[in-house]
């Protein structure tokens, strides 16, 4: 317990190496070197953590900007194949649309 509390968490810890240092230097020290490794260890789980976090959202980010792309391409396909302007593709507007190698290619790469 007073190594979780006093020498991870830090509470407390200059009352703690007074009675270390009074009773016994090198207990001290090894306490002081205790604190140094709990510290650093606490330290790179909070960069893990934060390396986590931050993957994780570059992930969703490449995702909302894949689905934008997709979304801004087809869009101007089908614009350009709406010959009505009704803002709706019938079948001979799709089969107009398949011949155009610039909407296959747009197609293709979605």
């Amino acid at each position: 317990y007073t190594l979780l509390m006093r020498g991870t968490l830090l509470d407390n810890v200059e009352e703690l190496m007074t009675e270390l240092r009074a009773e016994e230097p090198l207990v001290g020290l090894i306490f002081l070197l205790f604190v140094f490794v709990a510290a650093l260890t606490v330290l790179n789980m909070l960069v893990g953590v934060l390396c986590e976090v931050v993957g994780a959202v570059a992930a969703i980010e490449r995702e909302e900007m894949a689905v934008n792309f997709v979304k801004s391409r087809l869009e101007g396909i089908v614009f350009n194949a709406d010959t009505n302007a009704d803002k709706h593709i019938s079948r001979a507007e799709f089969k107009g649309l398949l011949e155009k190698p610039q909407a296959l290619k747009a197609l293709h790469d979605v």
